[in-house]
């Protein structure tokens, strides 16, 4: 028997009061740039003043992981975005970067319980990745649910 799927919980993006670390990878920077722009535009339009935006750029997409480490360490964010590009090439290199970023990132953010948003882009080639330069809305809309519900289960624990 088929049940109807249940609807989906609407969220609040209220991105008021969050403060939003980004790391960008500049290699492929016409791919990761663009990411940018569109996730400091959507985060201000959720309401993050743009004073609470930090970004820090890292050469590519393997240094991610060890800046948002550092990012979290010297100060405090309420959730950090990760913008890479690999594309695929004529040897295995992209696999192994895109797997030690994803790796890298998920230690991090389970390691610290702030929540990084994986925005690295893995595609198989130059068109795949322009098609795909939306999920810098995408991600930015992520940092501020996994930021406002991360917020309100502590507000839970400690009322």
């Amino acid at each position: 028997m088929a049940y109807p799927p249940s609807p989906l919980p609407s969220t609040d993006l209220d991105g008021r009061g969050l403060r939003i670390g980004i790391v960008i990878a500049r290699y492929n920077w016409h791919i990761t740039g663009t990411m940018l722009t569109l996730a400091q535009e959507e985060l201000v339009r959720l309401g993050i003043t743009a004073e609470d935006i930090h970004v820090v750029s890292v050469p590519g997409s393997f240094e991610l992981a060890t800046m948002a480490q550092a990012m979290l360490a010297h100060d405090s964010y309420d959730a950090l975005i990760c913008f890479g590009c690999v594309m695929k090439g004529a040897t295995r290199h992209d696999v192994v970067v895109s797997d030690a970023a994803a790796h890298g990132i998920q230690q991090v953010a389970l390691s610290t319980g702030v929540p990084i948003v994986f925005g690295v882009m893995c595609a198989e080639n130059q068109q795949q990745a322009e098609e795909r330069v939306d999920r810098g809305r995408e991600c930015a809309q992520t940092a501020v649910e996994m930021a406002q519900t991360i917020r309100h289960l502590k507000k839970k624990v400690t009322t």
